[in-house]
């Protein structure tokens, strides 16, 4: 019977060693997973389509301006209570409010221009030209840094294990833990500038300035690697059927299969540094330094192109509605509709090098190198259905009191 009784204690302590285990290891990876936000990370996603849910302005109307120290061209990333973080080229990432007021700034010991990534508990994880990549508390204190051999200007991913992905120009593909110790690194032949992506499976997919693009294992391994022509400093984009498009400095947008071999290659006018990004149905959007936007079919065949005034550098965001949102070097933000036709245009005072987010109240917000971060809004539009039966209930009113009053018998005088 002791016997018995020690063994159902025993079964019980291991029960709760076994629960308390299992709780610490799914707190430590869904601290890092990518936040439920409407835009935590650049291109939107771990498979970084640019796709949002939700709708931008139909008219655009500048909701407000936040001034850094110098230039913009970090991609913003929007936190679930609507905070809205961004890097600069004065060393600082920064935290505004959906009011547009400072909620806070963390100085790094070099420009930012990579694009943070936000995790489910709130942290924020950015590359800086110190060499370094943050883990940033949401309260604007550091959680931990990690150091490379050279400036991250890469765009962090974070995987569904807690993993973050991020390059770096001292020509590695870096996978850090959520505590930030180093996982493992990947290797290659020149800088790693390009956002690494995350497949369904687990494989990242990153492209070197060393020409290639890589697929790389979770494990650190080399699955396969795919020659461009030149610098591949564009982020890859996954496709519903798992086709990778990225795009080169050779002056190509390519699509690659799963296995690593060529779908096709479309041809532009100019080098593509701009992330393509998915439409939802299949079409890819990519901006070239020809300043062109371009519509590719999921065949490879031009839909259409979009011209603006100067460099596409920008990589695109689509809302729910099919519109797409894209910077310039012309100093504009366009909104173009899917048929390839202009909505409207937004004036900055300089570049835009960055990449839209969409909130989830349809704002847009986008920097510009003029060292501000934008915020774009729609106006309200006149109800004039409202207005005219406002009218009418006011005209109706005064003709039945005129009437009433021409009816009302005269009093008699008194004599």
């Amino acid at each position: 019977m002791n016997r018995s009784r020690s063994l159902i204690a025993l079964g019980v302590i291991l029960c709760l060693v076994l629960s308390s285990l299992t709780a610490l290891i799914l707190a430590n990876t869904a601290q890092a997973q990518p936040a439920d936000s409407p835009w935590p990370m650049f291109g939107q996603n771990p498979q970084r389509s640019g796709r949002s849910p939700y709708t931008g302005p139909e008219r655009p109307k500048l909701k407000w301006s936040f001034t850094t120290g110098t230039y913009v061209s970090s991609s913003p990333a929007i936190g679930v209570d609507g905070t809205i973080y961004v890097g600069s080229g004065d060393n600082n990432l920064y935290a505004v409010n959906p009011d547009g007021s400072q909620k806070w700034s963390f100085p790094t010991g070099a420009y930012v221009i990579s694009s943070p990534a936000i995790g489910a508990d709130g942290t924020i994880y950015v590359g800086s030209g110190d060499n370094n990549l943050y883990a940033v508390n949401p309260d604007g204190s550091q959680k931990w840094s990690f150091n490379t051999s050279s400036y991250v200007s890469s765009s962090p991913a974070i995987g569904a294990d807690g993993t973050i992905y991020v390059g770096s120009a001292d020509n590695n593909l870096y996978a850090v833990n959520p505590d930030g110790s180093q996982k493992w690194s990947f290797p290659t032949g020149g800088a790693v500038a390009s956002p690494p992506t995350i497949g369904a499976d687990g494989t990242i997919y990153v492209g070197s300035v060393d020409y290639n693009l890589y697929a790389v294992n979770p494990d650190g391994s080399q699955n396969w690697s795919f020659p461009t022509g030149y610098w591949v400093y564009s982020s890859p984009a996954i496709g519903a059927d798992g086709t990778i498009y990225v795009g080169s400095f050779d002056y190509n947008l390519y699509a690659v299969n799963p296995d690593g071999s060529q779908k096709w290659s479309f041809t532009t006018e100019g080098a593509v540094s701009s992330s393509p990004a998915i439409g939802a149905d299949g079409t890819i959007y990519v901006g070239s330094y020809d300043s062109k936007l371009y519509a590719v079919n999921p065949d490879g065949s031009q839909n259409w192109s979009f011209t603006t005034g100067d460099w596409v550098y920008s990589s695109p965001a689509i809302g729910a509605d099919g519109t797409i949102y894209v910077g310039s070097a012309d100093n504009k933000l366009y909104a173009i509709n899917p048929d390839g036709s202009q909505n409207w245009s937004l004036t900055t005072g300089s570049a835009v090098h960055s990449s839209p987010a969409i909130g989830a109240d349809g704002t847009i917000y986008v920097g510009s190198l003029d060292n501000k971060l934008y915020a774009i809004s729609g106006e309200t539009p006149t109800n004039w259905l409202l207005i005219g039966g406002f009218i009418g209930a006011v005209v109706v009113a005064g003709l039945v009191i005129f009437f009433v009053r021409r009816r009302r018998p005269a009093r008699s005088k008194r004599r």
